[in-house]
C-alpha cells in the first residue's frame, strides 16, 4: 500500500473513533475531516460520485433502526457521515478489496462490520435491543453481502469514470 492509503485507513480509525466517542456533538469535526480528504485526494471526482454509496448504508442502517436492531437516543448524523468516510475507504486503503475473491469479501463483511457496531455498543454510541449476539448474527450475512456490493459498486463507479475520461 502507498502512502496515502496508509494515512487514509489510519486516518478512518481515527474518523470512526471521533463519530463514535463525540456522535453528534462531533459531527462537525467528522465533516471537515472529509473536506479533508477531498483536499488531499488525487481522485477528487471519483471519490465525490462514491460518495453516493454512503446512502446504501445508511438506508441499511436506518432498516435495521426501524427493525429495533439498533436503538440511538438521537437521531445519529454522526453513523451517516461515518458511511460517507467509509465509501470512501474502498477507492483507497481498502482497493486492495477488489482483487480478492467474492468469498473474501464477503467473510471480511461478515467479521469486521459487525465487530465495529459491538465496538460501538461497548463505546455507548448504539444501543442493541436484541442483545450483542443476536445483532451479531443478524449483521453478519447482512454486511457480507454489503461489504460484497459496495466493493462492487465502487469499482463500477471508479471503472466508468476511467473510461470516459480515456474515450
Amino acid at each position: 500500500m502507498s502512502k496515502w492509503q496508509w494515512t487514509q485507513l489510519v486516518g478512518f480509525y481515527g474518523f470512526w473513533f471521533v463519530a463514535v466517542m463525540g456522535q453528534n456533538s462531533l459531527a462537525w469535526v467528522l465533516g471537515l475531516l472529509i473536506l479533508v480528504h477531498f483536499i488531499f485526494t488525487l481522485s477528487r471526482a471519483d471519490d465525490f460520485k462514491v460518495l453516493s454509496l454512503g446512502l446504501v448504508g445508511i438506508a441499511v442502517d436506518a432498516v435495521l433502526t426501524w427493525g429495533e436492531v439498533f436503538a440511538f437516543e438521537q437521531w445519529p448524523i454522526w453513523l451517516a457521515l461515518l458511511w460517507l468516510g467509509f465509501v470512501l475507504t474502498l477507492g483507497h486503503s481498502l482497493r486492495w478489496l477488489a482483487a480478492r475473491p467474492v468469498w473474501q469479501q464477503a467473510l471480511l463483511g461478515a467479521i469486521s462490520g459487525p465487530s465495529s457496531y459491538l465496538g460501538g455498543w461497548r463505546l455507548g454510541a448504539v444501543d442493541l435491543p436484541f442483545g450483542p449476539w443476536l445483532t451479531l448474527a443478524i449483521l453478519a450475512p447482512v454486511w457480507a453481502l454489503l461489504l460484497v456490493a459496495l466493493v462492487r459498486l465502487d469499482t463500477l463507479i471508479r471503472s466508468k469514470s476511467y473510461g470516459e475520461e480515456n474515450s
